[in-house]
Formats: C-alpha cells, structure tokens, sequence
C-alpha cells in the first residue's frame, strides 16, 4: 500500500473487509483503531458524553492514511476529524433546539382553566367599567339627532301657523294668551301632521305622558334642600315620532310684570333672615316657553338630556338659556358641536346645596 487512502469510513466502520486483502484489512483495522482513538481525544476535549467512541458521530467522516503517512497528512486528517465533529456536534445541537421550542409551542397551545378563568374574570371587569360609558354616549348621540328633529319640526309648525294666520313674522296671533293654555295647544297641534292633544292626564291614553322632568343642574324644591323636579300639568302636544310638547307659559301681550322665587347660583332657594323664600319681580317680554321631551315618557326624562325649553319671542323662537332647563346643552346642539350637560341626581332627596 502506498501513502494514498485506501478506504472511506463513515459513522464509524460501515465499509466491508470482505472485499480487501490480508495487508489492507490489518492496515484498515488499524486505521479504525486510531481514528476511535482521535474521537475519543475530541470528545474528551470538547466534555461530550455522548455513546461509546467506537462510533463516530454523525456527518464525521475519517480518510484512513498508512502507517508511513507523512506527519503533513495525519495534521490534515486531525484537523478534518476536528471540523465533521464539530460540525455534527452544532447540528444535533440546532436540530435538538427546534424540537425543543416545537415541544414548548405544542404545550402553550391549550390553555388551564386557572388561565381560562383568570382571563375571563379581566375581560368581564374591563367590560363593567368601560360599557356604562360607551352606552351614555351611543344614547346621548340617538338624543342629540332626536333633538335637533324635534326643534325643527316645532320650528315649521310656528312658520306654518304665521303662514295660516297672515301674520309673517309675528307671533301673536298663534300664542294668544286669551285662548288659554289648552286653547292655544289646540291650535298649536294642528300644525304637527298626525299629532294628538291630551288636555289632561285623565283623557284616554294621556296618563303616560304626565311625568316630571329633572332639571340639568340640581334645582331645591324648597328650603330644606330637597332636590325638585318640574311638573308639567297643562295640556300636551303628542307627536307621531314619540316627542312630547307643552305650553308652559303664557304671557299676556308678550309683555308682563311677575313676582318670581329668587334662586342662589347653586340652585338653592334664596331666604331672608327669617328663612323665608326671597320674591323678585322680572320683567318677561316673550308670548310663550314651550318645553319638550325627545322620546316622551322614556328615560332620562331630564332637562339637558332629553328635554329642553324654547322661548317664543313676538318676532322669533330661540333656546332658552336658562342652565337648569338644558339651556347649555341646547345651545351646543343647535351650533353643531353636541355636548349635553346635565348632573346625575335623584329627585326627592335630600342634598346639601
């Protein structure tokens, strides 16, 4: 045998002796020995424990060289005996990583109860806090567009009226204060097409439409700090979406003197030293307040929400301005920005003003 290889080993002796002669199969088994030999010394080197180092890991191939061979040609095959067995050692060691994180994927597929639990529980908690919000402002749209339906169809009806009369631009005629409150509702109504009049809660069907109308700021009812409620008992306009009008006022001439209960800017009822109510005389020069409610009996029924006040002047109709009746939301609804502002408050109890 010369210096050249004589055989190909790999994964430790697979080759047949069968085929070579007496010489070639003593040099092979020779060659074997020492390449067991190097393995061993790198896995040694490299603290692999890994089988027995009669078999190479896999992807190691050794070139069996004979005994003469030069020391040139055993450095090469030690440094490519190096290189297979590190090559085979990062393989196994990637290919053991992936089945590991395939393992932990697999695992965190299904989820425990605990977990199960735990994440419901946050969902249900999340869900309480944010829903009551979400529904107020989901309603206070729907209101607002009721809202600004409702003012324009009261808006038509005076025009329409003012047409029927003759008198454009004027008024008085429709909200004459000598024809009463039902009088004057009456009349009103046949300007709404498909409206219906309840002269009183007692008429057919009219009993749902006579409720009280929180205000939008906390109004007392009287001097002990009751928190009040307005009653509206005069004749009502009903109309075909579900909006419920009524006269409140009335002023004779559309120009009137009247004594009034003075109120502290925070909705008290002013007194004097003695604790009783404080009166005012104001000077009104409106022929009518017509209040409303978007959606009749449904809730909220409160000023600011739902119900508001209009002032119907002898030349025009504006919102009333006045805070307790929804004149701040009235006014952000009718300049397009649509902000209602009202206080949650219940009407009846008792509250430190």
């Amino acid at each position: 045998m010369e210096k050249s290889s004589i055989a190909r080993v790999s994964g430790g002796g697979a080759n047949s002796l069968s085929s070579l002669t007496g010489t070639e199969q003593g040099i092979q088994a020779t060659e074997e020995g020492k390449a067991s030999t190097w393995c061993a010394f790198w896995r040694k080197l490299i603290e692999r424990k890994s089988p027995a180092c009669g078999t190479l890991p896999r992807g190691v191939v050794v070139e069996p060289f004979t005994p003469h061979a030069s020391r040139f040609t055993r450095r090469k095959a030690v440094i490519r005996i190096i290189r297979d067995v590190g090559k085979a050692w990062f393989s196994d060691t990637l290919r053991a990583g992936f089945a590991i994180a395939h393992t932990a994927r697999m695992r965190k597929f299904a989820f425990t109860l605990a977990e199960v639990l735990i994440t419901l529980g946050i969902i249900g908690i999340v869900a309480a806090m944010t829903m009551p919000a979400l529904m107020t402002k989901t309603r206070d749209r729907e209101l607002v567009s009721r809202t600004k339906k409702t003012f324009s169809n009261i808006q038509n009806a005076i025009l329409a009226a003012q047409n029927s009369y003759g008198t454009i631009g004027d008024n008085k005629a429709l909200f004459d204060y000598d024809k009463g409150y039902t009088g004057t509702t009456q009349e009103f109504a046949k300007f709404f097409n498909g409206a219906k009049v309840c002269q009183n809660s007692k008429d057919k069907g009219c009993a749902p439409y006579y409720y009280k109308l929180k205000y939008a700021t906390m109004r007392a009812a009287d001097t002990s700090g009751t928190a009040g409620a307005m009653n509206i008992s005069s004749a009502k306009i009903i109309l075909n979406d579900g909006a419920v009008l009524a006269i409140t006022e009335l002023t004779p001439n559309c120009d009137n003197i009247r004594e009034e209960t003075k109120y502290e800017s925070n909705g008290a009822i002013a007194v004097d030293g003695d604790g009783n109510p404080v009166k005012i005389q104001n000077h009104v020069r409106y022929c009518a307040i017509i209040a409303f409610d978007v959606n009749g009996p449904k809730l909220p029924n409160q000023f600011g929400a739902d119900a508001y006040r209009l002032t119907v002047y002898p030349d025009k109709m504006s919102a009333n301005s006045f805070a307790p009746t929804g004149g701040e939301s009235l006014k952000s609804i009718l300049t397009g920005k649509g902000e209602l502002t009202y206080k949650n408050y219940t009407a009846g109890e008792k509250y430190d003003f």
